[in-house]
């Protein structure tokens, strides 16, 4: 998912908790599979693992609906955060957003041909899976082919597989195995430059292959989600947490922390009393001004802003016929003064924040530049003459009208979410201002998302948008011709040549300005308007050394495996 409810990350940003030291026994799920926790088993640990370092929660807003991250239902944050440390990835992400090779997994991955475009993955000889299959090249055919968009590859049930997206993996000629299988050959049919960003939570292809990669994995179980990771599942109350614990088979450094615990607690405001009283221990979730002073207020807890790729937009639907209009959408972004915006939702607590200025990368990122400085600050002056030379004109009663008709417009916002319900007062009013009339139609996260947004039953939005720093997982998609996330209806043949040009460059400082120059002609364009990158609460108990870093490829989990504690002197 990549719009943005700030109560939660849609479906589900992140949220954690420490429990105290313990030596601990956990529920294991029957080997069937069942969805019901059973009776304690103790799990034993190999004797190369840390010393017991107790146990960590964290919230989630609730339990995933399918634990494959690469299945359309599985595509969420919280799916993600569950399965980093369950299924190994060729790559992932640090808190700088830069890819780091898995040497758990793999001793090394090479570009070793540009013509054809070719990679070689070495896996490392250890890895296997915790039911003593080994890791192998096959695990990389099977993903490959599931993710290709080939319709001809099909599941166990006879239909194609359902992938949450083909990026990337449908540029791949051919993948082979060799030396055992541990020797992996990738040949792409063209250049995919963002290749470090495929082959992530790997699925065991052996069990899915039984199972079914659609609808195998809903149910969390250690007999089903082997682990390829740290961490292995445990235990499963449905509707109220799972536990994840080290995974006594893995090869590589053992984690630290000897449970993680995903509890279900879907409402933010309660995370302050929860982090005093002990039943939170860590969480990441979407920034909100009175949250983050009530968690400021907690002694014992450590709370810091991070960045998160989330930037918050003013959408067009430029399928309405008054806003398919350039003048108008400019004069729109001339009126409202986004710095205002931006410094009324974060000010208080990041005095320098400044407007976003790009459209494909967020700031924090090294690839961002803004570009965005016409629309930096409003010019009501200038909005009015704009729409004056496209035919409106006041009335006497201070309307814009065309032909006789007033300009009315609705604009829609997640009505759950007060921060961003502030931002939309200041645009209904500055719109107003210069004889715009604005209409709310305020809708609940999911309604915005599931029904308003893809079926563009909006004038206006404001939506939170998930981005990534690698521009063709991240920004790109939502002006690309046809992309599932195009909620503005943006066609432009110009920009869809920039992205597949960009997409296709193997030179990293080819394709940031082949994209920079995309974030220029949509800033022309306008189909929508960044207004803020809306940072993250990173708070956690104490003792620990959480580093936070959230974006389609990354959660705080990154490093979960190596999180300590040292208990306050």
């Amino acid at each position: 998912m990549n719009i943005i409810s700030r109560g939660f990350r849609a479906p589900g940003k992140t949220r954690a908790i420490t429990i105290p030291f313990l030596c601990f026994c956990i529920f294991l799920l029957s080997a069937c599979g069942s969805s019901v926790a059973t009776k304690p088993v103790a799990v034993t640990t190999t004797s190369t693992t840390v010393p017991e370092q107790g146990s960590i929660s964290y919230p989630i807003p609730s339990i995933p609906a399918n634990f494959n991250p690469n299945t359309p239902d599985g595509n969420s944050v919280t799916t993600r955060e569950i399965m980093s440390q369950v299924w190994p990835s060729a790559f992932y992400q640090n808190s700088n957003y830069q890819n780091v090779l898995n040497n758990g997994l793999l001793d090394a991955a090479e570009l070793i041909s540009t013509k054809p475009e070719t990679i070689v993955y070495k896996i490392n000889p250890k890895a296997k899976w915790s039911n003593g299959v080994p890791i192998s090249a096959s695990d990389f055919i099977y993903n490959w082919q599931a993710q290709s968009g080939n319709r001809s590859h099909l599941d166990v049930t006879g239909f194609p597989y359902l992938a949450s997206s083909s990026i990337g993996y449908s540029d791949i000629k051919s993948v082979v195995g060799s030396n055992h299988g541990k020797t992996v050959t990738v040949i792409f049919k063209k250049p995919f430059s963002e290749w470090e960003q495929l082959f992530r939570f790997l699925v065991p292809s052996k069990l899915a292959s039984e199972v079914g990669w659609n609808e195998g994995f809903v149910t969390p179980s250690p007999r089903v989600e082997v682990s390829g990771g740290p961490y292995m599942f445990a235990s499963y109350i449905p509707g109220q947490q799972l536990e994840l614990v080290r995974n006594p088979h893995y090869w590589s450094t053992p984690a630290t922390v000897p449970v993680v615990r995903f509890v279900v607690a879907p409402n933010p405001a309660t995370y302050p009393s929860e982090l005093q009283n002990g039943t939170l221990g860590v969480l990441q979730t979407p920034f909100h001004g009175v949250l983050y002073s009530d968690i400021q207020s907690v002694v014992g807890v450590k709370s810091y802003l991070v960045p998160s790729l989330v930037t918050e937009e003013l959408l067009f639907n430029l399928k309405n016929k008054v806003l398919s209009d350039l003048k108008v959408r400019q004069a729109i972004g001339l009126a409202i003064d986004r710095q205002k915006i931006a410094y009324d939702a974060l000010g208080a607590f990041e005095p320098k924040v400044s407007p976003t200025g790009n459209n494909i990368f967020a700031p924090g990122t090294p690839q961002y530049s803004n570009d965005g400085s016409l629309y930096s600050t409003s010019g009501p002056t200038k909005a009015i003459a704009l729409l004056g030379s496209d035919g409106y004109h006041l009335s006497p009663k201070g309307l814009l009208e065309k032909h006789g008709v007033p300009l009315v417009l609705t604009i829609t916002a997640d009505q759950s979410d007060r921060q961003i319900l502030l931002v939309e007062q200041v645009i209904e009013r500055e719109l107003q201002s210069i004889g715009i009339q604005v209409q709310k139609a305020n809708v609940s996260a999911g309604v915005l998302e599931s029904s308003v947004l893809p079926t563009k039953k909006y004038d206006l939005a404001i939506v939170g948008q998930s981005g990534s720093p690698n521009a063709t997982f991240g920004g790109s998609r939502y002006y690309q011709s046809g992309s599932p996330l195009n909620y503005t209806g943006f066609q432009n043949q110009a920009a869809d040549k920039l992205i597949t040009e960009a997409s296709e460059q193997l030179d990293p400082g080819t394709s940031t300005q082949i994209y920079n120059e995309l974030d220029a002609l949509i800033w022309k364009e306008l189909p929508s308007i960044p207004l803020y990158s809306s940072p993250d609460i990173l708070a956690f108990q104490a003792g620990y050394n959480f580093i936070g870093a959230s974006s389609a490829g990354s959660t705080i989990f990154w490093n979960a495996n190596s999180w300590k504690y040292v208990p306050p002197s």
